[in-house]
């Protein structure tokens, strides 16, 4: 009874060991939506994650707010106040009716 419960125990601790060693390889490794990074023109930090039907915005190291996706194409982002647009791979942030601030990194 013994000797099974020690291999059961030993079992358990090389589970443990590979999930911690599996998930502690590389931050965000394997994260289907990744976070990047940009700097706008204006100043702004913005920490992105598109998600498909939204976009998941952090400006200046805030909480992150998300954006739906307006249309089927899936290039621009608001939420009525805060607008994040992607044309041809070239990001840019507008806030109100202010003119979009282009934004580089990524």
């Amino acid at each position: 009874m013994w000797r099974k419960l020690a291999i059961a125990a030993i079992g358990v601790l090389m589970l443990t060991g590979l999930g911690h060693a599996a998930s502690g390889a590389a931050i965000g490794g394997g994260n289907p939506y990744p976070v990047s990074d940009y700097s706008c023109e204006d100043g702004t930090r913005l920490a992105v994650r598109l998600l498909g039907d939204r976009a998941s915005v952090s400006v200046n190291g805030a909480a992150a707010i998300d954006l739906p996706a307006m249309g089927q194409d899936g290039t621009t982002f608001s939420n009525g106040r805060q607008t994040l647009t992607i044309i041809q791979g070239r990001l840019s942030w507008g806030v109100g009716r202010a003119v979009p601030s282009a934004c580089t990194g990524g």
